[in-house]
């Protein structure tokens, strides 16, 4: 092989080594740029990031089962009771859907107490739901059903939904859940509150300086086998006092719920609205009369 053949090829292998070496260093170099970044954001804990937590919040999950509920027909006691209701019309639809209207609008104050206390003067069995909120751009306020004394979330067989305008309340429509005699009622091994909060934290839903204000176990619907419905426990957690999330609380890797307040009421109201259409012409009132269409 002549000389000059030879010193091509070395020029030539030298030219590839160099474009390698190149490679490599450019790759350290990302991988170091990037690293610290990826480091603060997964490894860093909560604490460490400045997230608060307040005494509200338990340090270990309680002992929740599963909850196996369907929708509940009035039972007569509560259809008598319904009759007696004075200072408003109320019907039930399909023995499932009371529905009412106040023949005086009612005024009520904007906090909690104030519109509990109101809700409570007018609408029976009131006592089985808790408060939820007032929507402004529905003019609707919220009260979800309690079972086992635990909160089931945006549950449309199981919510006092208060008719608002005005500030004053005109009317409201209930349905109730029923828990089921006899059904596997299992204990599952819960997420424990900090467990929670890492998965939020490296999720990015909560970030350097909030508050996890409050934390507590309710139940939304995990699967439903008609009439039945299962109910899984769920983590509420409140950041900031404002803001609630939603997250599976038994699933190792505790999947975030997407719930959404207005999708939930416009939705509920479309079912309350099937509901009132087929069964529209068998009706109980509180004037103690049928309505039916063979007149």
């Amino acid at each position: 092989m002549q000389w000059g053949q030879i010193k091509t090829l070395f020029i030539f292998s030298f030219l590839v080594l160099d474009l390698f070496l190149l490679q490599q260093f450019l790759t350290k170099q990302e991988e170091a740029s990037l690293g610290p970044v990826n480091e603060s954001m997964y490894e860093e804990s909560p604490a460490e990031d400045n997230v608060s937590i307040s005494d509200e919040v338990p340090e270990e999950a309680p002992e929740v089962n599963f909850l196996f509920a369907s929708p509940s027909e009035f039972t007569e006691t509560q259809l008598e009771r319904i009759g007696d209701l004075e200072g408003q019309e109320a019907s039930v639809y399909g023995n499932q859907l009371l529905v009412s209207t106040l023949d005086e609008p009612v005024q009520i104050g904007n906090e909690e107490e104030a519109v509990t206390d109101a809700v409570s003067e007018y609408v029976p069995f009131s006592d089985q739901y808790s408060y939820w909120g007032w929507n402004d751009t529905e003019d609707k306020i919220l009260f979800f059903q309690t079972r086992n004394a635990r909160t089931v979330y945006y549950n449309s067989a199981g919510v006092l939904m208060v008719d608002v305008e005005n500030g004053e309340m005109t009317g409201y429509e209930l349905t109730q859940l029923r828990e089921n005699e006899g059904e596997s009622n299992e204990q599952r091994e819960l997420l424990d509150p900090g467990d929670v909060i890492d998965i939020l934290y490296e999720s990015r839903d909560i970030s350097s300086g909030d508050e996890i204000t409050s934390m507590t176990v309710g139940y939304h619907s995990a699967a439903s086998f008609e009439p039945t419905q299962v109910f899984a426990p769920i983590w509420k957690i409140t950041v900031n006092d404002e803001e609630d999330l939603f997250l599976n609380a038994v699933t190792g890797d505790g999947q975030l719920l997407d719930l959404d307040e207005e999708e939930f009421i416009d939705d509920t109201s479309e079912y309350f609205e099937e509901m009132i259409a087929e069964n529209n012409q068998d009706v109980f009132t509180n004037e103690g009369d049928e309505e039916g269409s063979d007149e």
